[in-house]
């Protein structure tokens, strides 16, 4: 299988192998092989009571040293998979441009009397054509603002207002 070991910069140890396999050394009874978690959408271990990014360190270890501003990408979009052949140090920038498609902007709708009067894209388009801040547009659809000028809400929540009303009635 040819896998290569070596050690954690963090903490001696625990090692890191080329294939993503993390283990720590115990002086008893040898080695204890550690299973990474999810959290949100990284894949971490525990390291000295640490949460620690697999991806960074098997870069950090096989690939270069990185830099706080380097990140880590999977080229075959697995993010589990963390061979090192599988990853590729890139700045922010370039990070942004393989994987901006993929970020989700809500549509913001404004509602008059229980139906939808005006609908945007995203929050930014909302704020530009209502002439407020993006922040005053997040905090209308968040309810963070106890008199709004406006009367805007994610469209996720209002058709999600809208089913529960309909389903209530429909239970009558």
């Amino acid at each position: 299988m040819n896998e290569i070991w070596k050690p954690i910069e963090y903490d001696l140890r625990y090692q890191v192998s080329n294939w993503g396999r993390f283990r720590k050394k115990n002086p008893k009874n040898g080695y204890r092989y550690l299973k990474p978690f999810r959290k949100q959408n990284l894949f971490l271990i525990k390291v000295k009571d640490k949460d620690m990014n697999c991806a960074r360190l098997v870069a950090n270890a096989f690939i270069k040293t990185l830099s706080p501003t380097d990140r880590v990408y999977h080229k075959n979009k697995i993010e589990d998979d963390n061979f090192y052949r599988n990853l590729e140090v890139i700045s922010l920038k370039e990070l942004g441009k393989r994987t901006g498609y993929m970020s989700k902007s809500k549509r913001v709708v404004e509602v008059k009397n229980n139906e939808i009067v005006r609908d945007w894209g995203s929050a930014r388009k909302a704020s530009k054509d209502l002439f407020i801040s993006y922040q005053t547009v997040m905090d209308y659809c968040n309810n963070k603002v106890k008199r709004p000028m406006y009367n805007l809400m994610w469209e996720d929540d209002y058709f999600d207002k809208i089913f529960e009303k309909f389903s209530w009635e429909k239970r009558r």
